[in-house]
């Protein structure tokens, strides 16, 4: 999402309390400054979207899956140095595939002992009425 579309949403929702910034993905961030909260939504294939995309049952291939779950953990040691110590990272993707769900979060918990993992949330189409959502949060020890 472009940042001015984020700021007026957040404008529209009254949140004022927080950073936007255009970052590339890169190991690179557009800030020195430290977070006590980080949010991930990372680029996925959007599994979970299919009941209002059913288009995209037809279109998304395992190799899609493969090199967004790549993407994704790439995203998260990128962004891993700007939290706070007692902060808390949340990752959340629109997709219900493992690969870039619970094997992301695993890998990354094998990856990163300074972290917790908090909580793992699913939420599923057939349960919510919606869309299927994977949400992992880490707190920084």
């Amino acid at each position: 999402m472009a940042v001015g579309k984020l700021k007026r949403r957040a404008a529209r929702a009254r949140v004022f309390n927080y950073r936007a910034a255009p970052w590339d993905g890169s190991a690179k961030l557009p800030t020195r400054t430290k977070f006590d909260g980080i949010l991930v939504d990372a680029p996925c294939s959007g599994v979970g979207t299919w009941g209002r995309n059913p288009h995209a049952r037809w279109t998304t291939t395992p190799e899609d899956v493969r090199e967004l779950s790549g993407l994704q953990r790439e995203l998260l040691a990128h962004v891993l140095p700007a939290l706070k110590p007692g902060g808390r990272m949340v990752y959340a993707v629109c997709t219900l595939a493992r690969p870039e769900t619970a094997e992301v979060a695993d890998g990354f918990d094998g990856e990163h002992a300074e972290l917790k993992r908090v909580s793992t949330t699913w939420l599923l189409p057939e349960k919510i009425g919606g869309n299927g959502m994977f949400v992992a949060v880490w707190e920084r020890g």
